[in-house]
């Protein structure tokens, strides 16, 4: 398990929850 691949996991799903509030 790696700490990066998981912060990256982060942002992305904080990108799709912006895109889905926005929507």
């Amino acid at each position: 398990f790696n700490r990066y691949l998981t912060r990256r996991r982060r942002i992305e799903l904080s990108h799709m929850l912006c895109l889905t509030e926005r929507q």
